[in-house]
């Protein structure tokens, strides 16, 4: 799996075949990740990281609070997921991001 997203709350699965990624049910157990439900996202074109984006954000939107871990293996993957995520997050302290390294 290229990422993890880890959340509070359960987290919905999504298949983008066109754009080759697909967020699953996680089904392995990783000491990282500290929440409780979790879902493994597989990215065949890391271009395309505007629909993971897009994808919390529109989780987010659902809750009133919401506590998000993202457990990223490729450096440039982490590297773009910084850069971009925390500028267009709500600016909601009841939306709590963690950004890290797999």
């Amino acid at each position: 799996m290229d990422l993890f997203i880890a959340s509070d709350r359960q987290l919905p699965i999504r298949y983008y075949v066109n754009e080759a990624i697909w967020i699953r049910r996680g089904c392995c157990y990783l000491p990282q990740l500290t929440l409780p439900f979790f879902v493994e996202v597989e990215i065949k074109n890391s271009l395309n990281l505007q629909i993971i984006n897009e994808y919390i954000q529109e989780f987010q939107r659902q809750y009133k609070q919401t506590e998000i871990q993202i457990l990223i293996k490729d450096t440039n993957i982490l590297i773009e997921m910084l850069e971009t995520l925390p500028q267009k997050m709500p600016s909601n302290p009841n939306h709590l991001l963690k950004i890290e390294r797999l």
